[in-house]
Order: C-alpha cells, then structure tokens, then sequence
C-alpha cells in the first residue's frame, strides 16, 4: 500500500512539471508538440488516479476486506499506472529531444530507455 502511495506522489509531481510546459509553452512549440504533451498530461493524470485507486478500495472496503481479491485490484491498478507513467515518460523525453533533433530521431532515440527495461525484464524472468 505504501508504494502505491510514493508512485501516485511521483506522478502527481511529473503531472505538475508537464502542466508547467502546458500552461507556458515554448515559443518553439508546433502544433504537434502542444498535442504530445497533451498526451503525456492525460497519460499522467490516468497514471495518478490508477494509483489512488487502491487506496480508495482499501480504505472503502476495510470492514469486508478479501485480501486474494484486494491484491488483484491492486496489481490490476498498478499496472494501468505504471503503462500511462512510462507513456507519459516517452512523450515528455520526444518533446525535450524534439527541440534539438529531428522528429524521428527524437522519438526513436526516446524509446531506447524502455527498450532496455524490456530487454532487462524479460532476461530476468528467465533466470
């Protein structure tokens, strides 16, 4: 539970980094780069409300708590979170890269962290 808590703290302080950018943009923004971060905010928000999620069930279902089933919603939450936070992470990297490199090479050079933690995760589960 007490992850739960430091990941949405997390979020919320990259949401408000993100609508830092959103509310002054820079003059270089283009279209495009006004809609990305767009959706790294919403990726954020998601991100945030999923990881509140298992305290609100917990703290609403304390009296009749099924621990098996708790678990599941949590993991299932978590999960959710975790995806949007990483999204939101690679869109926020695109848009920093963006202002000093082609499109393409921004994103592409963008994925390569997540790339890596696939790679390490997936090693991982084979040992």
């Amino acid at each position: 539970m007490r992850w739960c808590q430091i990941l949405a703290s997390a979020s919320s302080i990259f949401f408000g980094f993100l609508l830092n950018i959103a509310v002054n943009p820079p003059s270089y923004f283009t279209f495009f780069d006004n809609v990305i971060l767009l959706a790294a905010l919403y990726a954020v928000a998601v991100a945030t409300a999923m990881f509140i999620l298992p305290v609100i069930f917990h703290a609403s279902h304390y009296r009749k708590l099924d621990v098996e089933r708790f678990l599941l919603r949590t993991k299932q939450y978590v999960l959710i979170g975790i995806v949007c936070v990483m999204l939101a992470m690679y869109l926020g990297l695109g848009l920093a890269l963006n202002s000093k490199l082609p499109i393409p090479i921004a994103y592409s050079l963008s994925s390569l962290p997540f790339i890596f933690m696939f790679f390490e995760y997936f090693r991982h589960m084979h040992e």
